[in-house]
């Protein structure tokens, strides 16, 4: 009984600190209101007279938020359908025989590796263990193991990962639906060959040899006897686990991050003192925090551009130019475990594999300004 009433008065203090503090909040400094839990929780939309649809019209709050995440889950789940249709049918295998010509010369891979370069566009951790796979067969080099990670890690899983992410901005692009996406796959191709050139200057011409194995072409391929119908639910079934688990969580963690910078001033520092870098690229100071954001998270990358363009931060022009290099920058920490980790890349190279995602990410956002301009 003495625990109880312990622990009793120990929540009573821990209450009345709270209910303290939040009486606090009332009076305090406007740029301390990211501290008030009912600020970032904030409020639905609200429609009436207003024309807007379900979301309502409110502030970049939490539940803001939920209605904003739940309005892209179609959007998913279609995409997903439709990529899961495309390789029952032999996509991945028909992309396979086109780029088995070029890719040596391309990027110096073998045309053992085509299948799991092309699988790796589509997922990263198909990717990897394929290459892994290739490696431990001695299928490539220690060198083009290197070169095919440089390859996935600046925007794992491209393919697969600019159509989920994409229906977030894609209202507010000035371009061609897959215009970015070509940017990206360019920028992939510059930074694996900033590695190969880097190997070559280091140890000179790669003399191991390769055997090329087909039977290693075919090991994510889809034998798969289910229906095409069946299969485009099956995509999208695992668009909407893949909303609810990864995307929901990573547009509240956008909003909520983007609340506290707004609330805190932080938004205006950051675009105070990176306005001169950004504006070389046309980019206002605040299109930092979408990068920041980015590297943390790919989706919560482009949900923090999409609330800065709703806000009216972020010009039209603007997020499109920014959009290639959210993706070729997003997502390094979970990356390091899910595709260095997995190829078994040497730590000493990591510091590579960050950097040229950094050198595409600029490189993208060049090339952008460039077409817009021209």
């Amino acid at each position: 009984m003495k625990k109880i009433l312990n622990s009793l008065k120990e929540y009573g203090a821990l209450i009345s600190v709270i209910i303290f503090f939040s009486g606090c909040m009332k009076s305090a400094p406007e740029f301390c209101n990211f501290f008030d839990y009912t600020t970032l929780l904030g409020k639905f939309g609200t429609i009436g007279d207003t024309g807007a649809n379900f979301l309502g019209k409110a502030d970049t709050s939490v539940r803001y938020a939920f209605m904003f995440a739940l309005s892209i889950i179609p959007g998913i789940m279609l995409s997903l359908g439709i990529m899961s249709v495309a390789t029952k049918l032999g996509a991945i295998n028909a992309a396979s025989k086109i780029l088995t010509p070029v890719l040596k010369p391309l990027m110096g891979l073998p045309g053992s590796a085509t299948m799991a370069l092309t699988g790796s566009l589509q997922s990263s951790d198909s990717g990897a263990a394929l290459a892994r796979d290739l490696y431990e067969n001695k299928l490539i080099t220690d060198r083009q193991r290197t070169i095919f990670a440089a390859f996935q890690f600046s925007s794992g899983a491209s393919i697969g990962v600019y159509l989920t992410a994409i229906p977030l901005i894609l209202h507010g692009l000035t371009v061609a639906f897959l215009t970015p996406l070509a940017v990206i796959i360019v920028c992939k191709i510059i930074g694996a060959n900033l590695i190969r050139f880097m190997e070559f200057v280091r140890f000179g011409a790669d003399s191991q040899s390769n055997t090329l194995d087909h039977n290693c072409l075919n090991k994510i391929s889809d034998c798969s006897n289910k229906s095409l119908g069946q299969t485009f639910v099956d995509g999208a079934v695992r668009g909407w686990h893949l909303a609810i688990e990864h995307m929901l969580p990573n547009v509240i963690m956008a909003y909520v991050l983007i609340t506290i910078l707004q609330k805190s001033g932080l938004m205006s520092v950051i675009g105070t003192v990176l306005s001169p870098v950004m504006n070389i690229f046309g980019l206002p100071g605040e299109a930092f925090a979408v990068l920041i954001a980015s590297w943390l998270s790919g989706l919560g990358g482009v949900a923090v551009a999409a609330t800065l363009f709703s806000a009216g931060t972020l010009n039209p022009t603007e997020l499109t130019i920014l959009t290639p290099a959210i993706f070729l920058i997003g997502a390094q920490i979970q990356y390091t475990g899910r595709i260095l980790a997995v190829m078994s890349i040497p730590y000493r190279l990591y510091k590579y594999m960050f950097s040229i995602s950094i050198i595409n990410a600029v490189i993208s956002m060049i090339i952008m300004s460039l077409l817009l301009k021209y």
